[in-house]
Order: structure tokens, then sequence, then C-alpha cells
């Protein structure tokens, strides 16, 4: 029987990364090759999964990135953990925890890591859109001008921007941990690119398999009666998610509809929340900020609304919430980023993905589909489930995951 451990410091539910851990552990543990699977995690709560051993370890449930890799290079020289090293095969890293790869590989296991963002290539994890931003990370000092900037910009904090500045220059190490591994698996086909391009030394070891999809229960569409529409925006007010770009476009469009009706999940800040106040006694309350949402609460959201609001500015690999908005039939209107063309190729979406940043774009898609009736609407959301069941098939991803664990 193959022995994987899988070190994670966080778990679901908490992100879509976590999600996708899930998943994978799921379709891994319902293998019938007889894995046995240990997850070794800094989540207290976690969601179990048959056949799979979860284990807390304080070590592992820490803040930042620096505290975790200092931790992970002392539990190094622990014996209960190195124990847990040698009764493995196969070691996975699904997010972080890249200081465990020299040990691992002193032990002569096989290390997976699955790549959910961009950690080997920014201290922040992620890249902005267009990809001519990079060049502000090559060097050292280049690396810390483009930290302060994205900090600044996504939490407007000085101190986190500057601590995050003095820190990004260590990011190296995690190009040197990484060199190390045997497989590393990407999402998308635009994130193995992305990868092998900045890291041509790693573009043998890469290989490209899909998250495995959600089983979203059905979502009886509960749509407004026109001229209402709703539209859903889950991105919050971080800059990455392309608040900027929701914002200039919601307001233009209610300009010539005002029955539009937006939908918005997440906490804001205290200077946006007066905000949106200002534009609901303009527009007839067209904002409605929900707060935070669980798992379930979100999916149940999409029973009311035709369209979601995607409009990031980050090379997102592969996200969740335009897979989830297709599975439950609700139309997403996308900027061009990532792994998202790959997502909706081929489907009614496709035609709605607008580039990034681009307001008059993004508004144009929001016409379109608002030029839609209701029977339109229902008709396309049917079709894009169909479409994501085709391409994401269940079967295919199992044979790809089962191929790298199993070599």
């Amino acid at each position: 029987m193959k022995s994987i451990l899988v070190i994670s410091e966080k778990y679901w539910p908490y992100g879509g990364a976590e999600l996708a851990t899930h998943l994978i552990l799921k379709v891994l543990a319902s293998s019938n090759v007889g894995l046995k699977i240990t997850v070794l995690t800094g989540s207290k709560s976690v969601e179990h999964v048959s056949n799979v051993k979860c284990i807390y370890s304080r070590m592992l449930d820490v803040s930042t990135k620096p505290y975790l890799w200092k931790n992970l290079i002392l539990m190094s020289r622990v014996g209960w953990f190195r124990r847990l090293i040698e009764g493995a095969d196969v070691v996975d890293l699904p997010r972080i925890a890249y200081p465990i790869i020299p040990s691992a590989k002193k032990y002569g296991k096989k290390v997976v890591v699955h790549l959910h963002n961009y950690q080997p290539l920014d201290f922040q994890s992620m890249l902005l859109y267009p990809q001519d931003e990079r060049k502000f990370k090559r060097g050292v000092f280049n690396s810390m001008r483009y930290s302060v900037k994205l900090e600044m910009l996504e939490y407007e904090d000085p101190k986190r921007a500057l601590a995050s500045s003095i820190m990004s220059p260590s990011n190296i190490l995690c190009k040197l941990w990484l060199l190390q591994a045997d497989d590393v698996v990407c999402v998308s086909r635009k994130q193995a690119e992305i990868v092998a391009k900045e890291m041509p030394e790693l573009a043998s070891k890469v290989r490209v398999v899909y998250n495995p999809l959600p089983k979203i229960p059905f979502v009886r569409k509960k749509l407004p009666k026109r001229p209402s529409v709703n539209i859903c925006y889950l991105g919050g007010d971080y800059y990455t998610k392309g608040f900027h770009t929701f914002l200039r476009a919601s307001v233009n469009i209610l300009k010539k509809y005002p029955s539009l009706k937006f939908l918005l999940t997440r906490d804001y800040k205290e200077t946006n929340r007066l905000l949106f106040e200002r534009l609901n006694e303009k527009f007839g309350r067209a904002y409605t900020v929900l707060g935070y949402l669980n798992y379930e609460e979100m999916l149940k959201l999409h029973s009311i609304n035709q369209a979601l609001l995607f409009p990031s500015i980050s090379e997102e690999p592969l996200p969740y919430v335009v897979l989830e908005a297709m599975l439950c039939g609700t139309i997403p209107i996308a900027s061009r980023v990532g792994g998202v063309p790959e997502i909706v190729e081929g489907s009614f979406a496709e035609k709605m993905l607008f580039e990034p940043y681009n307001v008059e774009e993004c508004v144009d898609r929001i016409d379109s589909l608002l030029a839609m009736s209701k029977e339109q609407v229902m008709d396309v959301g049917f079709g894009l489930k169909e479409s994501v069941l085709r391409k994401f098939d269940s079967e295919a991803t199992k044979n790809k995951l089962m191929a790298v664990f199993s070599s």
C-alpha cells in the first residue's frame, strides 16, 4: 500500500486552494489502489475525508510565511516529524511548505508540489496582469519595489508593505527548494506556461492537471422579473480582484439600467461602505453588501443571479468561483486572465470575456447580458453547466492524478 503524506498549513474550509486539495484527496482516497493518506495541517477545524487521517500541528498554525518557513525547518529536525516523512512514499505539498522538500529528498521520497498560486515566482504569490508587471520583480531591488507597490494597492498598509518588501528577497529560497521536487502540478495550461517561462529549469517537471470539480447541489433558479436583474460580485474591495473596475463599470451601467441590482459578498473597508451608501442614495439601493457567506450560502446566492462579475487583474490559475458559477447556471462576465479563458473556451461565456482593467468592455458585456430575455439566460446557464462537466471530466482528472502519485 502506497503512503502519501500531505503537508498543508491550511485546509478546507478555508479557500480555493484548500478546496482543491480537499477534492483531490477525495479522488485519491476513493481509488481502488489502496492509498494510505495522512494530512498534517495547521487548521484545527477541517472537513474530513473518508480514509484520510488528519493530524493537527500548532507549528503550522501561524499567520506569516517567514514564521511558517522557520517552523518547518525546525520541524525537519524533530523525531516524530522525521518518522512521518520516513513512513511515506510520496510527500505532497499543496500550499507553501517548501522547506520540507530537502528533508523529504534526503530520505529518498518522491515530492509532488501542487501550485495553486505563483509563490515560487513572487513573495506575494500572485502576478498582476499584464505580465510586463513582472519586470518589477527581476532582481532584489525590483522585487522589493514590487512588494511595496502591491501591498499598498491591496491593503493600504505602510507597515505591512515595508515588512513584505524586506522579506521579499527570501523568496529565492522557494525556487531553490522547488527545483528539488519531482513533479510540479499546475492547474491550468496558462499557469504552466508562466511557470515554465519564468523557471525554464523546472519545465521538464511541470504537469498540467485540472482541479476536480466540486459536487454542486442542484440550484433552482428563481430569477427576478424583468426589468430587475441581479449580478453578483464576490471579490470584496481587493485591488487584485478588480474592485476598481467593478465600481466604475457598475456606476456606468446603472446610469443606463437603474433597475439593475448588484449583490456583494465579503466585508468592506469603512470608506467603501460609506461610498456604497452614497451610491445607493443615487441609484435606489442598487448595491446590497451581504458580508461573509459560507460556502453553501455562496452557492445558494446563484439561485437569484443572472451573472457573476469577475474583473480580476491577477493571473488566476483556475478560479473556482468561475467554475462554480457555470455549474450553477450563472453566466460569468470575466476578465481574460490566467486560466479563465480555458474554463470558458467553446462556451457562451467565452463571448463575455473582457480585457482586464477595461471598463468599457466590461460595461459592454453587461449590456449584452441585459439584452437577453430571462428564458435565454436560463438556456445559456444550462449550456454552461454541460460545457464545464464535459471539459473537466472527472475520470480524466482522476487518471492524471493517479499517474502523478503512483509513478
